[in-house]
């Protein structure tokens, strides 16, 4: 990823030579980033695909990475510890909404852990970019517990089994945010 992502910043950088070495750096950076996310999430469909379980992979991608986009959580080091730690997440949850029925009383016990994990840990911040402003510290983690009511509000008009796995990668979602915190390895 980083030899490709060099040789698009190296073509940017050939048509506007204006930019500076840390702009390019900035945009090397981000070029592997999203070079990285397509190409797992290419390998998870793959993946998913084989065992019939697209529309739950879908399900369990959209709510983790909504709420994990606004609230952080738990980082791995490296491209592979982190596809493999994302693919647990989705298969675990996803096993659980295919297999599992959890009671009400289960799914609304692990409904109040996550909205407290949330309330005490969000916002994560991420390892290159962290929170300095106390103001958008709040503003982030006001947003992160009203995204997280949407999220959980929307499972109620959802089938049951993807309910189900939606919910679990929720909670999933808000354990870890203080594995983020404690380990420092945030996102």
């Amino acid at each position: 990823m980083e030899a490709l992502a060099k040789r698009f910043t190296h073509l940017i950088y050939r048509n506007n030579s204006e930019l500076d070495n840390i702009q390019l750096k900035k945009i090397e950076y981000g070029l592997i980033c999203i070079l990285e996310e397509i190409s797992k999430t290419i390998l998870y469909f793959g993946i998913f695909g084989f065992f019939s379980s697209i529309k739950y992979f879908i399900v369990a991608m959209l709510f983790f990475g909504s709420l994990r986009m606004i609230a952080g959580g738990y980082h791995s080091n490296g491209y592979w510890s982190c596809f493999f730690t994302t693919l647990g997440i989705f298969a675990v949850s996803i096993y659980i909404g295919r297999n599992i029925h959890l009671t009400n009383l289960i799914q609304g016990i692990m409904g109040t852990i996550a909205l407290g994990l949330f309330i005490l840990f969000a916002p994560v911040d991420h390892p290159n970019k962290p929170i300095l402003s106390d103001v958008r510290r709040k503003k982030i983690k006001i947003l992160s517990i009203l995204f997280l009511f949407i999220a959980i509000a929307i499972t109620f008009f959802m089938p049951e089994k993807y309910s189900i796995t939606a919910r679990v990668v929720i909670f999933i979602e808000a354990i870890s945010l203080p594995f983020g915190k404690m380990t420092g390895r945030s996102s």
